[in-house]
């Protein structure tokens, strides 16, 4: 499996709270066993997004990045299976599925997010048209490697697994295909109000521990903190 760690340029960070919070609201409000930070939530109601809001005007970057990083977790599954929608028609079926989508938090620089357990399937990949056009962007930067490429897309199915997704990789990474793949995935994100502009992204080997989705898990360290700001602000905008 493979990796594809995406740099994020810019956040709006208001706007990702304005639409991701209330979801998360009506989320939790439908819950049959909610945990104290649902029921906190659920009773915050209408008062979330203002809070938040008003919480956004005192934090620094690093926090602000922290809070989408929280927003991005509880809705795993609905920004995840954006992106793999829009890669399907991207490649005109399900030849990339991304298996788990989080946000790297690395205060001090901007943030990443990785879509990790991505499953390929190799042969259908290589003989898709989007990679024929990926392979000739090759040329134009390494000879050596578009003749490799080639030879992938000529032997398909004949190649052993570790060879298939290695080329795989190098045509991924091309400039070509790698525009779309960026573009692609920005604009299912972007329509599920994750408002991010990504500069650069890598396609690696490796694989990601599951994450457990923020929505579906008890209350966290940072989590309960926020509950505790967002109570405060929410009292102090009624006050």
């Amino acid at each position: 499996m493979l990796n594809i760690r995406l740099e994020i340029a810019r956040v709006d960070h208001r706007r990702c709270v304005e639409v991701l919070l209330p979801l998360l609201v009506e989320h939790c409000a439908e819950k049959t066993a909610p945990n104290e930070l649902d029921r906190f939530l659920t009773e915050l109601g209408g008062d979330a997004v203002p809070a938040a809001c008003a919480l956004l005007d005192e934090m620094g970057t690093d926090e602000k990045d922290s809070l989408i990083v929280w927003l991005i977790s509880a809705h795993e599954r609905r920004l995840r299976g954006a992106a793999n929608r829009h890669l399907a028609e991207l490649f005109g079926a399900p030849i990339i599925e991304i298996g788990r989508f989080s946000a790297l938090d690395r205060p001090g620089t901007r943030l990443a997010l990785l879509a990790s357990q991505v499953a390929i399937d190799y042969p259908a990949l290589l003989r898709c048209r989007l990679v024929g056009e990926g392979v000739e962007q090759i040329g134009s930067e390494n000879g050596i490697l578009k003749s490799a490429a080639k030879l992938a897309l000529q032997m398909g199915t004949y190649l052993p697994p570790e060879s298939l997704e290695k080329q795989a990789i190098g045509i991924l990474n091309s400039a070509k295909v790698k525009g779309r793949l960026m573009a692609v995935i920005q604009d299912a994100l972007r329509q599920e109000g994750l408002d991010i502009t990504v500069e650069d992204m890598l396609v690696e080997r490796g694989e990601a521990a599951a994450p457990v989705a923020a929505a579906d898990a008890p209350p966290d360290a940072y989590a309960q903190k926020l509950a505790q700001a967002l109570r405060a602000k929410a009292a102090a905008l009624h006050g």
